[in-house]
């Protein structure tokens, strides 16, 4: 099945963000990564904010882990096949720290991974210190270019789980 023009230009926008980051980042690239006409992002977004808002939470929506998915897995997956998205995620936590209302929405996503690990049996508090640690393992894998083998998550989450 074809994405939709919107589709296309929210993975385009992620992609490019991973990419260049935002001093790269224009609605402009994305609509010619997109390979779309210009405009379209305009007609569907309506302005550069309502594109990044749209690409957060399209983000945001596959960034979480899938059913069945054990934290190596979907650390796999961010640092294989998204490790782009990954890249272009930390540049919008980066933007958030001026940006109130995209704190918010990260901050949503966040409090949603820490509900997924507590709706598998762990504690609230387990679960937040977990989430961060994860994302700071996450981060400086990206950082030093890592293969995700190098984050052991499943002796995080052990650390963390009660004794048997």
């Amino acid at each position: 099945m074809e994405n939709s023009s919107r589709e296309v230009l929210l993975i385009a926008g992620l992609d490019l963000l991973g990419e260049c980051g935002f001093t790269g980042w224009s609605m402009r690239r994305v609509e010619d990564a997109a390979g779309v006409p210009h405009g379209t992002a305009r007609h569907h977004f309506s302005n550069q904010r309502g594109l990044i808002f749209a690409m957060v939470r399209h983000l945001l929506s596959v960034d979480q882990p899938a059913e069945n998915e054990t934290p190596h897995q979907q650390i796999t997956r961010w640092l294989g096949v998204e490790s782009g998205w990954t890249r272009a995620r930390y540049e919008l936590i980066v933007a958030s720290f001026h940006d109130e209302e995209l704190a918010r929405e990260l901050v949503g996503a966040r409090d949603r991974l820490v509900s997924v690990l507590v709706s598998r049996g762990m504690a609230r508090d387990d679960a937040a210190c977990v989430a961060a640690s994860l994302d700071g393992l996450v981060l400086d894998a990206v950082l030093r270019r890592s293969p995700a083998e190098s984050v052991d998550a499943e002796a995080l989450i052990a650390k963390w789980q009660p004794a048997q």
